[in-house]
C-alpha cells in the first residue's frame, strides 16, 4: 500500500491506497526516499497561494526509480533520481521565447505536488522529462535540495554581474535565506550581510562560519539613519536579496541600496500587496529592482551545484533542518510555525 499526506479543501490528512503504477509510455514511479516542506507549501495551506483543491503536496523530492514506461529512455528501475516538478508545453509563445516559467499551460500552473500528485507520498508517479539522475556523490537527503537550489540559482543568474568584491544583504535567514547564503560563499563573497528579526534564526546564520555580518535589521535602520545624518553616500550594499517575502521589509531595503544597486525579490510576497518607493531614487541611483520565478532551464546546474557544495555546506544539522516520518506532518508544521526549525523534511 502507499502511504501519503493528502491536501483536501484546506485540509490536510493521512490517506492509504493502492501503490500507482505508469499508466503512460512516458511515465515514471518514483519510490521517494525525502521530500521537503517548501515556504509555497506553507502559503498553499493558509490559503494564499492556489492548488489543485485535492493533492498530495510536495515538490522538492528524491527517489528510486520503481517503474518506468515503455518509450522512457535513459531512466532504469533502481535509478537514484530527483524531480523537477515545473514542465512546459514547448508551444505557446513564452515557451517559443525561452520564458518557459511563464508557460500559459506549464510553469507554475502544472506543478507537481501544486497541481498534481507529488512527493509527500511512498509512490510519486511522474512524467519522464522531469527526472534527472542524482550523482553517487550526492546522498538522496542532499538531493532534495537540488529543486531549492534550482531556484536559487536562477535568481542568482539574474543577479549577475556582481563583483565578488560587493556589499551583498540577504533579507531573512530561513532556509532560503541560508542557502542563498551559503551559495553566495560558495561563490566567493565575503561582504555579506544577513538581517533577520528572529533571535534563533540569527543564531542559526551564524553557526554557518561563513564569518557574514548577522544583525537585526533595526540596526541596519539606525546604521542607515546615522550614514544619512553624516552625508555618508557610501553606505549600503550593492545588492539586496530579499527571502522574507515581507512588502515592508523590501520597501526598507530598496533604501538602503548604493547607487547602481541591485533589487532582487526572491520571497514570495502576498498578492495584491504593495510598496512604496521613490521613483526619483530609481531615477538617481540607477537602481534596478528584479523578480525572480522558479527555475528555467537551471535544473542540471543545481545537481552540479549541490554536489559542488555538499560536504562544506549542506548539512541538515547546520542549516536546522529536520527531519520527520510523514504521519507526524503536524509535528513537522508546528515545529516550521514556532521557527524551532529552518525545514523540515518528510524521511518515507
Amino acid at each position: 500500500m502507499n502511504t501519503a499526506v493528502q491536501l483536501w479543501d484546506g485540509q490536510l490528512s493521512v490517506i492509504t491506497t493502492p501503490i500507482p503504477h505508469v499508466s503512460a509510455p512516458n511515465e515514471v514511479l518514483v519510490k521517494v526516499a525525502f521530500s521537503g516542506v517548501c515556504g509555497t507549501d506553507l502559503h498553499i495551506l493558509a490559503g494564499e497561494f492556489p492548488s489543485a483543491k485535492c493533492v498530495i503536496l510536495g515538490h522538492e523530492f528524491a527517489g528510486v526509480v520503481s517503474e518506468v514506461g515503455g518509450e522512457v529512455k535513459g531512466i532504469s528501475v533502481g535509478d537514484r533520481v530527483v524531480i523537477n516538478p515545473n514542465t512546459n508545453c514547448g508551444r505557446c509563445s513564452f515557451c517559443q521565447k525561452g520564458q518557459p516559467h511563464f508557460c500559459k499551460t506549464g510553469g507554475i500552473r502544472s506543478t507537481v505536488g501544486i497541481w498534481r500528485n507529488g512527493g509527500w507520498s511512498q509512490y510519486c508517479r511522474v512524467l519522464a522529462e522531469t527526472v534527472y539522475s542524482v550523482p553517487p556523490q550526492i546522498t538522496l537527503r542532499q538531493a532534495a535540495l537540488i529543486e531549492p537550489y534550482s531556484c536559487i540559482t536562477h535568481g542568482f543568474d539574474l543577479l549577475m554581474p556582481l563583483a565578488t568584491s560587493s556589499n551583498v544583504l540577504i533579507c531573512g535567514s530561513g532556509i532560503i535565506g541560508l542557502l542563498w547564503a551559503s551559495l553566495l560563499h560558495f561563490h566567493g563573497y565575503r561582504k555579506v550581510t544577513i538581517s533577520e528579526v528572529a533571535e534563533q534564526r540569527r543564531s542559526l546564520a551564524s553557526g554557518l562560519d561563513t564569518g557574514y555580518q548577522v544583525l537585526h535589521p533595526e540596526v541596519l535602520v539606525n546604521n542607515g539613519k546615522e550614514a544619512n545624518l553624516a552625508g555618508d553616500a557610501s553606505w549600503g550594499f550593492d545588492a539586496v536579496v530579499d527571502c522574507t517575502g515581507a512588502p515592508a521589509a523590501i520597501e526598507q531595503a530598496i533604501k538602503w541600496l548604493r547607487c547602481g544597486g541591485k533589487m532582487l525579490v526572491f520571497g514570495c510576497c502576498p498578492k495584491k500587496s504593495s510598496i512604496k518607493i521613490d521613483p526619483h531614487e530609481v531615477y538617481a541611483k540607477e537602481l534596478k529592482i528584479i523578480g525572480s520565478h522558479i527555475n528555467p532551464f537551471t535544473f542540471p546546474q543545481a545537481i552540479q551545484l549541490v554536489k559542488d557544495m555538499a560536504e562544506k555546506y549542506l548539512n541538515y544539522d547546520k542549516l536546522g533542518i529536520a527531519v520527520f516520518d510523514l504521519p507526524r506532518y503536524q509535528s513537522a508544521l508546528d515545529a516550521l510555525s514556532r521557527a524551532e526549525i529552518s525545514k523540515a523534511v518528510f524521511e518515507l
